[in-house]
């Protein structure tokens, strides 16, 4: 209840905060369409993130390898296909149509992800990635379009547009979470997304000609630049003008010398170089079967990317190269903070299910709603930095952004910190069970929860059974699936399919053979999965369909009863190891923190430093940082539960540092090669 009281009034204070934001400084009404459409399409894909791995941990029985997996491909493509997407929408499709069809797109896969069948699943996220790509780039545009260049009231109209983008992340998280919960169905929580999501669209359909006035009051139009050619080839003056206004007056500028020079010169040589070692390594390690082929995909794209902006580095010339060199090396330090941030729906949200009393007092709260601490903080914590800044460049003491990003690793080494603190003190805790028991025919304990498990045996019988920590539910079942006879666990995926018409009143009957399955079912336990068995007829009967969670509790009901009651009873007091939420929310406190000094002067130094006829296309690159992070950050997660979570927190920690300590001795070379830009 707190968690929604709470959410209802950010949503009251970001209407009422907008409404004289828009009105003081006189903006266009259009604004608030806006702000609405990017609140709810945030408010889409933030419940939908919060809700993503523990949907397929929980849900589906999947386990934390796997779920990373799948939350890597979708976050990395999620901030790459806005590259395509902003093409097309600038070369053809123009603004408007783009994010018409972006938002229907989403929409779509968010509605279909309210759906059980994993094929399904997949398709909802291909809608959800490529209407992003259409969808996020284009509104951004689309509020820049609304004002002159030279408009005081620019940057205050980004700052309310960001916080609807904070808002919408906000609440997304509490009230996805609380549908969940309240239903005790994921898919009605992906449902609530898919309706935000149908709200931003509403919206902008419905304020879209307000917003083509204001844009077209601004002097701007929704040309797309094959209308532009169009219009270059027939001599128009202003098409003229505005090439030679391109002209960078950087490029006669003469470089700067000493170590900053080296980099100038050697950067754009070290970017190729990459884009051939890194899918070169990544061949390597399929033909070693160390990875899949599907692998390639994205260190390939991203190899691509890399060569082509180190051949594009390479002509630029005189101060332009200096300016834009720094970009790509800042690249580097970003790519590595935003690894370790975006642990939020992945890790840290695992952390926040499975070792995390989320209890005060009576009431309990869920594990997606600490994902909300991040957007809540930032709206806290936003108006203090930007008065802070404010305050030391008045006086000429406001750090130029290396060094603000330098502080904003630090920041993150000490989120991780906490959390390395936190897992600590969960794993100092530890948990008996001295149920006997024979330990099933290739069970070995060492192969489940890093090794935190440990048995005694005595004349052939497991006597005690101990775990530091919490025995997650998701070892539990892996256990659990590891000892059940051969075939059993593919049988009752199976099942899915055969069950899919079973009612109260049209019950479907499965004969289990004995070469699927030879032991005797335990009754109790199929009847904790919903299913009746009869150990006379060998057949299981359903009187509903065998979902996903169904399933996995079958699965989990075949190994030897004294072995299942002793791991079952162990799991339940491991629970008492489950630490408080203070951890959680100092780590998002100092995540955040680390966000104010990197994100906002991130995207102000790109603007800045780029050439103006790469201005976009190097803005596009900017965000492809999100992208490779994603990625590396998922490619981590996979290992999650295969490593304990203190040497897990501890990796984040020592990336950022090392990542900060290069940065410091770079600091004064960067300063050297963005010339007079601050």
């Amino acid at each position: 209840m707190l968690e929604l009281v709470v959410s209802f009034a950010l949503l009251a204070y970001a209407v009422v905060a907008t409404f004289a934001s828009v009105e003081a400084g006189k903006h266009p009404r259009a604004l608030y369409f806006l702000f609405g459409a990017e609140m709810w399409e945030r408010f889409s894909y933030y419940g939908m993130r919060a809700l993503l791995v523990l949907y397929l941990v929980e849900h589906h029985g999947w386990q934390p390898h796997d779920s990373s997996v799948v939350y890597k491909w979708y976050t990395s493509l999620v901030y790459l296909t806005p590259l395509i997407g902003g093409f097309l929408a600038d070369q053809f499709l123009g603004l408007r149509a783009s994010i018409v069809i972006g938002g229907t797109l989403m929409a779509l896969g968010h509605f279909l992800m309210a759906f059980e069948p994993i094929p399904i699943f997949y398709v909802a996220l291909a809608c959800l990635v490529a209407g992003n790509g259409f969808f996020k780039p284009n509104m951004s545009t689309l509020v820049g379009k609304m004002y002159k260049k030279e408009d005081p009231r620019r940057d205050g109209a980004f700052t309310i547009f960001y916080m609807g983008i904070n808002v919408g992340a906000g609440i997304a998280p509490i009230w996805c979470a609380a549908v969940r919960t309240r239903m005790h169905s994921f898919h009605w929580g992906f449902a609530l997304a898919g309706i935000g999501m149908l709200l931003g669209l509403v919206n902008f359909l419905i304020g879209h000609k307000t917003v083509s006035r204001a844009v077209h009051a601004a002097g701007n139009d929704f040309r797309t630049m094959r209308e532009l050619r169009r219009e270059e080839k027939s001599g128009s003056p202003a098409t003229r003008a505005e090439a030679e206004a391109a002209v960078e007056e950087d490029d006669d500028k003469p470089r700067t010398g000493g170590v900053a020079a080296l980099l100038s010169t050697g950067y754009p040589y070290a970017l190729v170089a990459v884009s051939v070692v890194l899918p070169a390594y990544y061949v390597w390690l399929v033909v070693r079967h160390a990875a899949e082929p599907l692998d390639l995909v994205m260190p390939t794209a991203f190899a691509i990317v890399f060569l082509v902006m180190g051949i594009l580095l390479r002509k630029l010339r005189g101060a332009a190269r200096d300016k834009s060199i720094v970009i790509f090396i800042v690249f580097i330090f970003v790519v590595l903070f935003w690894m370790a941030f975006e642990q939020a729906g992945n890790a840290l949200n695992l952390w926040a299910e499975f070792f995390t009393d989320r209890h005060i007092g009576a009431s309990s709260y869920t594990a997606e709603s600490f994902q909300s601490a991040n957007p809540i903080f930032i709206l806290l914590f936003a108006p203090v930095f930007s008065a802070g800044w404010l305050w030391l460049a008045k006086r000429g003491h406001e750090p130029r952004t290396p060094t603000k990003i330098f502080i904003a690793m630090l920041f993150m080494a000490a989120s991780f910190g906490v959390m390395v603190v936190g897992a600590a003190r969960e794993n100092r805790d530890e948990s008996t069970v001295t149920k006997a028991y024979v330990l099933p025919p290739g069970f070995h304990v060492d192969a489940f929860d890093a090794g935190r498990v440990r048995v005694e045996v005595k004349d052939g019988k497991v006597v005690s059974t101990t775990v530091r920590g919490v025995l997650a539910h998701y070892v539990v079942r892996k256990m659990f699936e590891s000892t059940a006879p051969a075939g059993w666990v593919e049988w009752t995926k199976s099942l899915d399919e055969k069950t899919k018409n079973a009612s109260l009143y049209a019950r479907v009957s499965e004969y289990v053979s004995a070469d699927t399955f030879a032991m005797p079912l335990d009754a109790h336990a199929a009847e904790e999965a919903g299913v009746s068995w009869s150990p006379e007829t060998r057949t299981l009967l359903f009187s509903k369909h065998a979902d996903a969670e169904t399933r996995a509790q079958l699965a989990a009901a075949a190994p030897p009863t004294d072995f299942r009651e002793a791991i079952t009873s162990l799991e339940d007091e491991s629970k008492s190891a489950r630490v408080t939420g203070i951890w959680l929310l100092l780590s998002y406190l100092f995540a955040t923190l680390g966000e104010l000094c990197l994100s906002p002067v991130g995207l102000s130094m790109v603007t800045k430093l780029a050439p103006r006829r790469f201005a976009s296309l190097f803005m596009g690159v900017w965000l492809l940082t999100s992208s490779v992070a994603q990625y590396v950050g998922g490619s981590i997660g996979e290992s999650w539960g295969r490593i304990a979570p203190i040497p897990y927190f501890w990796l984040f920690v020592w990336t950022s540092l090392a990542g900060a300590a290069v940065l410091l001795v770079l600091v004064w070379p960067l300063k050297k090669l963005m010339h007079e830009v601050h």
